[in-house]
């Protein structure tokens, strides 16, 4: 009896469905013509929350790509934003994203970041 248990209870945890890992939110702070962390390495699938901290208005915007950061791109983009306000993005997409601010200049100034997918989540 105790083997037809012990045979069950062990069918049972095999036959349990693997959950995967939870989305996970980032956070990063926009704190004058600074993204911060300026690389952030998150799980494909991930969601990012952009915190807009001020003094003045910034933006999220996608960048083509390392050689041309400050060319712009369609998504994410997440327009002008005031201090106070947020935008979150998830990363459905397997690559990594180089994306500034497109508000007066900011990423001719420097204000840049990196997204790297290290993988699915």
């Amino acid at each position: 009896m105790r083997i037809l248990l012990l045979a069950a209870a062990l069918l049972t945890a095999l036959a349990a469905p693997v959950q995967a890992d939870p989305v996970r939110t980032h956070v990063v702070d926009v704190v004058g013509l600074q993204f911060k962390p300026e690389v952030l390495h998150i799980k494909q699938g991930d969601k990012v929350k952009w915190v807009f901290k001020g003094p003045g208005v910034h933006s999220v915007r996608k960048g083509l790509d390392p050689s041309k950061p400050c060319k712009s791109m369609n998504e994410p983009n997440s327009g002008p934003k005031r201090p106070g306000q947020t935008f979150t993005y998830k990363f459905t997409r397997p690559i990594d994203y180089v994306y500034h601010s497109d508000v007066d200049g900011d990423c001719y100034k420097g204000m840049m970041g990196k997204i790297i997918i290290d993988g699915e989540g």
